[in-house]
């Protein structure tokens, strides 16, 4: 069975499309957590959580692959490039090889803006939680005074 190798292409250029949309949601993210915005955060988690629907569909497309290539295991074994690169050429295999380490450079790029945004938060709710004490201490005293 020959794979094809323009499916394969197919497949990464539609992952690569959800990474980018990602990165764009969490530069989103972040300005909003940085803003404040909490409405228009839930809207961004909304949207980038779709993404990752779609991202989990194009998995299960990858699964399809693997077991086309009579691997049960996902891409990232060595069980299914080892398989895969006994079904394309060479510079098919490379191809293939060079756009998933895009992939994986951009997922490493949303992890650390992701946890830019997720130290955003926490900052945020800290800084909230000290308005709250200082509003309970303020009423505290407003209760005593009014004593």
């Amino acid at each position: 069975m020959q794979v094809d190798i323009n499916e394969i292409m197919n497949l990464i250029a539609k992952e690569q499309q959800l990474y980018d949309s990602l990165i764009s949601l969490v530069d989103e993210e972040m300005k909003c957590a940085r803003d404040g915005n909490m409405s228009a955060l839930m809207d961004v988690l909304r949207r980038k959580q779709a993404v990752i629907c779609d991202q989990e569909v194009l998995q299960d497309l990858w699964l399809e692959l693997a077991a086309l290539l009579g691997v049960s295991s996902s891409r990232e074994t060595v069980e299914f490039w080892d398989a895969l690169a006994l079904k394309l050429d060479q510079k098919g295999y490379g191809q293939v090889v060079e756009s998933i380490g895009k992939i994986r450079e951009r997922a490493a790029k949303i992890l650390e803006k992701e946890h830019e945004v997720q130290k955003e938060l926490e900052t945020r709710l800290a800084d909230l939680r000290s308005d709250l004490l200082r509003l309970n201490d303020g009423m505290r005293a407003f209760r005593a005074y009014m004593r």
